[in-house]
């Protein structure tokens, strides 16, 4: 489960990193999150997004749940774990600042409505080929993309879409630890030390 939180987790972190510049927008809004690995295999889940700093994914695989927190504005991620805990990734890079790492060319690639929102499509293709492609499929009204396509450097296509979106509010609790939550560390004791 953990590579699978992991290699989501980078692809959306690609996918912000392409569009936090090209869209100026504050979108607020809540969906239901389809996601369709390489296999086929698809994941429900939620997600939640408030302006352009904060993620909240929900996303059940195998009857087990799992939520990350993207705080764009901490450059952090939590992810819940069972037993009221939490896991702390820090953000290794910025995706509001240019980062060589994840250079890229653009080709717009026309326009298609998703799910009732018109939307331009946009292609990232990494300079660093490891990176792969990135499609996604922006809606101005909303100020985000509604589905995004990551296909990796193997041609393994992971796609995501957001569908029943419903515009406004999302309460600030949904962005923060829960109470009552303690950090997970990892304590591992070597023999002799």
């Amino acid at each position: 489960m953990s590579k699978r939180i992991f290699s989501f987790g980078l692809s959306l972190l690609l996918a912000i990193s392409c569009f936090s510049s090209v869209l100026a927008k504050a979108p607020e809004f809540s969906a239901d999150m389809v996601i369709t690995d390489a296999k086929g295999k698809t994941n429900l889940g939620k997600v939640y997004i408030k302006g352009n700093e904060k993620i909240r994914q929900e996303s059940t695989a195998d009857g087990e749940t799992s939520v990350i927190i993207l705080r764009l504005d901490k450059k952090v991620s939590w992810t819940l774990l069972p037993d009221n805990q939490y896991m702390e990734v820090k953000m290794p890079v910025d995706p509001n600042q240019p980062n060589p790492e994840f250079e890229y060319d653009t080709a717009e690639l026309g326009n298609e409505t998703v799910n009732g929102y018109p939307c331009k499509i946009v292609q990232y293709t990494y300079k660093k080929k490891k990176y792969g492609v990135l499609k996604q499929w922006v809606s101005e009204k909303l100020g985000y993309s509604v589905k995004i396509e990551s296909k990796d450097a193997k041609g393994k296509i992971t796609l995501i879409e957001y569908k029943n979106i419903k515009e406004g509010k999302q309460p600030d609790s949904l962005f923060e630890i829960p109470k009552g939550y303690e950090k997970f560390s990892l304590s591992i004791k070597i023999p002799g030390l």
